[in-house]
């Protein structure tokens, strides 16, 4: 993509909509804190009269590798949780 075809509006719809789905997280989620510090970065970055686009793709391939994190936690966390059902299925017989 050529930085001239970058369409600042619609980065900042993706960002909105990202911001909305973090709000509808638990606010004492730990686990979520830097994600949401970098959405707010990347809101203001934006929001500014000036939009650096290097500052803003740097900025959103940081958002994104903390998404890929998160996913990768959150399967795990499935996974884990899985393990931890069959066992209590097999405890209490119903395997």
């Amino acid at each position: 993509m050529n930085k001239s075809e970058f369409d600042v509006d619609r980065a900042k719809s993706l960002v909105e909509e990202i911001s909305a789905n973090l709000a509808a997280l638990p606010e004492d989620s730990a686990k979520y804190t830097q994600l949401r510090a970098e959405v707010e970065d990347l809101k203001a970055l934006l929001g500014g009269a000036e939009v650096h686009l290097p500052l803003v793709e740097d900025k959103m391939k940081s958002v994104h590798g903390l998404f890929d994190r998160a996913a990768a936690e959150l399967r795990a966390d499935g996974v884990r949780v899985g393990i931890f059902l069959r066992e209590i299925g097999r405890m209490l017989g119903l395997d």
